[in-house]
């Protein structure tokens, strides 16, 4: 709704009101009826005419009110199924063979023996450990600006 529509529905009476208006008439001129003569017929149809006049004017202007919109929740977004669940995979099961021994191979007298001699044991490097300063380094503050 843009400013125009506010504006010319602001400058437009509603129909409502004059219904309104009209029912509450009807009614001051039932109770007249009413207090008037009450044993006479004529005036007991007037009165009772008069009064459902004013019921179904009231009805019309309840009717013709403008309706207030109400806030609705924004429309949720689609939800999208999500796919089935895939099944776990088959392992599938491979038999080996057994697989037979081999023969022993005979094996050759041992040679020579090369005397073998004790490796030496590694060393762990040594450790450096970093210098820190004896003492930390001191910020100098600034004096504030006489004002």
């Amino acid at each position: 709704m843009n400013l125009r529509e506010t504006v010319r529905r602001q400058n437009k009476m509603r129909s409502d009101y004059g219904l309104y208006v009209v029912a509450v008439i009807c009614f001051i001129i039932a109770g007249v009826f009413l207090a008037t003569e009450p044993g006479q017929t004529m005036y007991q149809v007037a009165m009772g005419t008069f009064a459902i006049l004013g019921i179904l004017f009231a009805a019309g202007g309840y009717a013709l009110r403008p309706k207030v919109p109400t806030l609705t929740a924004p429309q949720p977004l689609p939800v999208r199924p999500s796919p089935p669940p895939l099944p776990p995979p088959v392992e599938e099961k491979v038999e080996e063979a057994p697989v037979a021994p081999s023969p022993p191979t005979p094996t050759p007298p041992p040679a020579e023996e090369v005397p073998t001699l004790p490796t030496p044991a590694l060393e762990e490097p040594a450790k450096v450990e970093e210098e820190k300063p004896a003492e930390k380094p001191v910020r100098k503050r600034r004096r504030k600006k006489a004002a």
